[in-house]
């Protein structure tokens, strides 16, 4: 037998197996959801049972569509992607149509990250495209697909401009350039990239017609009135609760992407013939429970579910999968954060978020706390129950703005409040306290061990070095000036970032890397860009990332 050649017969014929005995037997038999078999070497074959959202449902019948339409291109979904993607195709003259599932185009957030945007250039942010490209595929662990990466790295500032000419046609105005001191704090445990660009102070007519609820308020509003306006100067034909439930595929699924049947609000069917093609932006699956555990499995240390609609269930992944399209490799990267609060439902401040000292449920510290978000949750991830304590002092208005953290988690003036903070402590959000053992005892942490832990850490603080964790002295401060502070600090999803496989034209693959002719993907529909976690070191790429592929995809289709 060569060296290292152990197959399953080898193993039985020495009789080693035998020392497993029926202990050993579920080891054989298979973990949940996987079925073990053995080939004819007697090697073990691992299966794994196909989820029922893989099964295509039956095709619906020509006799159950109520109504045809035809045009161009259909785009799946009206968020930042589809609407990208539909102006970018309306600008080459498609007639376009946009199939949303809810009763508004959905947004989020105002971190719009880019590479080479004008404004950027304008403060001086210069970003190299290698270095930031070998970032993303290094956080991807090469299970990326470079050539899609680069689309971003290349475009994604001629379309940040794009964006913001559109904004300011429509009065729009600039509120903020971001800075490379807003964005990167020198000396960082991890070194961030200044990718962000810009906040837009929107008209009152977008605060008046934008939609409601949406994450990041005024800044938000102004680029979801832009985008939407604008798709509608140029003719897009937006239909809402029109949920689109099935692709038609030709030639028994081995020909074009040439149509797309939604669902009527009274149970009837529409089906929407595109002469181009279709494009999927249809969202993530972060609502969807079964494919959320079937690709991400840690998110069931989760504590709370961000995305601000439940309509993100999967149906654009789910679509392009009965028809042979190929999905990102599990397990997929999800987008963690460090704002779910166990004591109150609402988001984390910044404040609670800032680099303070940071125990486990049992009192302990257990990581250098100076790191972006999704770094600080998957080590809370690690910890028991899920969770950690921030802990600060009243010395925190001098010290946190030293602390310079990455975009999502600096200290912004807007937020730099006293009264803020007691806010907060009044709504049982925070929990305050003048001496350790009492705020110990509200947090039910064992007391002594909480002394002990803030004792160590003050001795690092004053010595100017943590040689426990090696946390950057900036954000190492004493806890030692009443009142004490704490919040109880759990995991939150955003969204889920594996999608259907494209190539860097934003075309869907098979299984076999061959093109499935008409078929588009871009937002968290789209794959081949993400693998293990988001990558926190340049802001703003999530959107970024859909705004650049909804553009590239509605030029690339009505070429193609």
């Amino acid at each position: 037998m060569k060296p290292f050649e152990l197959s399953r017969r080898n193993l039985l014929k020495t009789g080693a197996i035998a020392a497993i005995g029926a202990i050993g037997a579920p080891m054989l038999t298979g973990c949940e959801g996987r079925k073990h078999e053995v080939d004819e070497d007697g090697n073990f074959i691992y299966k794994r049972e196909k989820p029922a959202f893989m099964e295509p449902p039956k095709p619906i019948e020509s006799s159950q569509i109520a109504k045809e339409y035809s045009c161009d291109v259909v785009v799946v979904g009206g968020g930042m992607a589809g609407l990208c993607a539909a102006i970018s195709a309306a600008e080459e003259g498609a007639k376009v149509i946009v199939l949303e599932k809810t009763n508004t185009v959905n947004f989020r957030s105002q971190d719009y990250g880019a590479v080479g945007s004008r404004v950027q250039k304008q403060v001086g942010n210069d970003i190299d495209p290698v270095e930031i490209t070998r970032e993303l595929m290094r956080f991807g662990g090469y299970k990326n697909d470079q050539r899609v990466v680069s689309q971003w790295v290349k475009h994604s500032g001629k379309v940040n401009d794009w964006i913001l000419d559109m904004a300011l046609a429509k009065g729009c105005q600039i509120e903020h350039i971001w800075e490379k001191h807003d964005i990167v704090a020198e000396g960082a445990t991890i070194k961030a990239y200044p990718t962000l660009t810009f906040i837009l102070k929107p008209t009152q007519e977008a605060i008046e017609k934008a939609p409601r609820g949406m994450i990041g308020g005024k800044p938000t509003k102004a680029v979801a009135f832009t985008l939407l306006q604008t798709a509608l100067d140029k003719g897009v034909e937006i239909y809402y609760k029109m949920p689109a439930v099935q692709l038609v595929r030709d030639d028994n699924n081995k020909g074009r992407v040439s149509a797309v049947i939604a669902k009527q609000k009274d149970g009837g069917y529409n089906k929407f013939n595109a002469k181009k093609g279709v494009i999927l932006c249809a969202g993530d699956y972060g609502h969807n429970d079964e494919m959320l555990r079937y690709y991400i499995p840690s998110a069931d240390t989760v504590s709370v579910n961000l995305y601000p609609s439940k309509a993100n269930t999967g149906d654009g992944h789910r679509m392009g999968l009965w028809v042979g399209a190929a999905m990102d490799e599990a397990p997929h990267a999800p987008m963690y954060f460090d704002i779910a609060m166990i004591d109150s439902p609402g988001i984390a401040d910044p404040i609670m978020r800032q680099p303070w000292l940071g125990l486990n449920s049992r009192g302990e510290r257990f990581a250098n706390e100076d790191l972006p978000y999704a770094y600080i949750a998957n080590g809370t991830r690690q910890e028991p129950d899920y969770t950690r304590w921030n802990i600060w002092d009243s010395k925190w208005p001098d010290e946190a703005p030293l602390m310079h953290q990455t975009a999502c988690k600096s200290l912004k003036s807007e937020w730099h409040s006293e009264d803020r903070v007691k806010d907060f402590v009044k709504k049982g959000v925070i929990k305050s306290a003048n001496t350790i053992e009492e705020l110990a005892q509200k947090i039910h942490l064992p007391v002594e061990k909480v002394k002990q832990e803030i004792a160590r850490y003050n001795e690092l603080a004053r010595n100017g070095f943590d040689e426990d964790f090696y946390k950057r002295k900036e954000c190492l401060t004493t806890i030692e000036k009443p009142p004490f502070y704490a919040a109880h600090m759990g995991i939150a999803l955003l969204v889920t970032l594996g999608g259907l496989r494209i190539n860097e034209n934003m075309q869907v693959l098979d299984n076999d890397k061959h093109v499935i002719p008409g078929l588009y993907a871009a937002g968290n529909n789209s794959g081949s860009f993400y693998a293990n976690d988001y990558c926190v070191t340049i802001a703003g790429n999530s959107h970024g990332r859909a705004y650049t592929f909804g553009y590239l995809a509605g030029k690339h289709i009505t070429k193609a």
